[in-house]
């Protein structure tokens, strides 16, 4: 889950200010996932999973048989890559990319010819199709797409432009609030109205963290305010302010990776945060069952990973072997489990290769994937607002009269 989606953001800043209530931070660690999506640092193209330097640009590098994959973490790991490569007598080329405006900006300035495949969040994949950087998927090519969960059946909403689809679905997950809540009890926690009032006669205040992605959180504070998610008109933008003002207010520290909240949670430099299953699933995996990630009653937001086939790829055929290597039973066990921050998958065929407790680590609930439909009965699935530019501005003014 990764913001604009950053997931997380490939350089490391830190911009402190101390006084007698806080100290606010900017904090970006670029190693392990996301990120959303995700959050780890810049990788070259490299063999088996992006391990070395490419030497080569261009999509015939190594040959006609293979496939060169702008991503992040848990898309190009050896168990895959490896099996993949002996499958199909192939090479694959793996570039880890921080963000999901990174690798969009990697396409378009010239991009588009040396990659075959690339990984991205909903809100962008309009964005791509619109800049012709990826071309429709067919539904033909995708057989195991009848096993995915509902939502994600062929074709998912988020991923369409001009009636047709550009990604494949392959995890998803939820971004809501995370507590510790051995710290915080459920009363506290179930409005995102804690955030701006700080809990009962503020005694979170100080105690609550903040990714800084403006897209990820304003709809949750639209939400709560009751007004339309994704777009608001200028009276209600005003009304969002003033809770971003007093949100900031409340804040121990704003930050720009997932790594960095995640530590502070876990040290329990603050209690709560408005982020969700990406960010915190390590911490659950590592058995710290008090982290946990909750649906207030306003519900919260959905995110989705997608796989593309990136403009006239070199060689169509074995990239969208690859994109049903991810959607395999093993695949989504991979892309699933294996990176540091963990997602559910969407194919219902694979629930088997997980065990009981690997699921409710995903998750978060005793259920396990039989939580899914609660899940996403109670979050919206993230879309690309047309306002996009007007919340940022937002966001940066709201700091700024917070003084963050």
């Amino acid at each position: 889950m990764r913001e604009n989606s950053n997931r997380g953001n490939g350089q490391n800043k830190v911009n402190k200010r101390n006084n007698s209530r806080r100290s606010f931070l900017t904090a970006t660690v670029g190693a392990g996932v996301a990120a959303t999506a995700g959050c780890l640092g810049k990788m070259s193209v490299g063999n088996s999973g992006g391990n070395s330097d490419s030497k080569s640009g261009d999509k015939m590098q190594g040959g006609k048989n293979v496939v060169n994959i702008l991503t992040w973490e848990g898309y190009g790991t050896k168990d895959i890559v490896n099996q993949f490569e002996k499958e199909h007598d192939a090479k694959v080329n793996i570039k880890l990319v921080s963000s999901d405006a990174e690798a969009f900006n990697i396409l378009k300035s010239g991009g588009v010819d040396k990659f075959d495949l690339l990984t991205l969040n909903n809100t962008w994949a309009q964005r791509h199709a619109q800049a012709g950087t990826i071309e429709p998927l067919k539904p033909d090519d995708y057989k195991n797409m009848s096993e995915f969960l509902e939502q994600y059946q062929w074709p998912f909403n988020s991923f369409k432009h001009d009636n047709e689809m550009y990604a494949l679905p392959t995890r998803w997950g939820w971004d809501t609030l995370t507590v510790n809540t051995k710290k915080v009890p459920k009363e506290d926690y179930s409005s995102y109205e804690v955030l701006w009032t700080g809990g009962p006669n503020g005694k979170y205040k100080n105690k609550i963290g903040i990714m800084d992605w403006p897209t990820w959180n304003i709809p949750k504070v639209a939400l709560t305010l009751g007004y339309p998610p994704f777009k608001q008109n200028e009276k209600q933008l005003k009304d969002i302010k003033k809770k971003l003002v007093e949100m900031f207010s409340n804040m121990k520290a704003v930050y720009s990776g997932t790594s960095a909240i995640r530590q502070a949670i876990l040290q329990e430099d603050i209690v709560m945060a408005p982020v969700g299953n990406f960010a915190m699933s390590q911490l659950r995996a590592d058995g710290n069952k008090w982290v946990d990630v909750v649906i207030p009653k306003q519900g919260g937001m959905q995110w989705t990973e997608g796989l593309c086939i990136v403009k006239n790829p070199n060689n169509r055929k074995l990239a969208v072997e690859f994109q049903n290597k991810i959607i395999s039973n093993e695949g989504q066990f991979n892309v699933a489990w294996k990176p540091s921050a963990k997602s559910p998958p969407v194919n219902t065929a694979s629930f088997g290769k997980f065990d009981e407790k690997q699921q409710e680590v995903l998750m978060f609930d005793k259920e396990g994937f039989k939580a899914a439909d609660k899940i996403s009965e109670k979050t919206t699935p993230y879309e690309f607002s047309p306002i996009t530019d007007k919340w940022t501005d937002l966001w940066t003014e709201a700091k700024a009269r917070a003084g963050v």
